[in-house]
């Protein structure tokens, strides 16, 4: 199964803090994926793994796990909330909101942005 780069972008901004970040797929491959914040983000069976070590797992009931001790769980009005105070809804057009006035979105199926909106 092919990277989501939606997805990654997505754990890449929560990797940061909460920074803008704009993720890329690499030319000729379905299973790298380079951002701008130097992340670099690879399958790895049923992980997301980035270049600095940290894994993300997702559990069947949507919660997300990181290697490096963020968690996720359901907050209030379909807010998802990480342990490290960030917090992302999606919009009904299928972009996310962030809790730091991020907005995600894709670009492409081979680009994706977490950008000021």
């Amino acid at each position: 199964m092919p990277l989501n780069v939606l997805e990654v972008t997505i754990f890449a901004m929560v990797l940061s803090g909460g920074d803008p970040v704009v993720c890329t797929r690499q030319d000729g491959t379905e299973e790298m994926i380079l951002c701008s914040n130097s992340q670099v983000a690879t399958l790895d069976e049923d992980r997301i793994t980035f270049k600095d070590g940290t894994a993300v797992v997702k559990f069947p009931d949507g919660t997300l796990v990181f290697s490096n001790g963020i968690r996720s769980h359901w907050g209030s009005a379909g807010w998802v909330q990480f342990s490290n105070k960030i917090s992302i809804r999606r919009n009904p057009d299928g972009t996310f909101k962030t809790s730091g006035g991020l907005l995600c979105r894709s670009l492409s199926g081979e680009k994706a942005t977490c950008q000021k909106s």
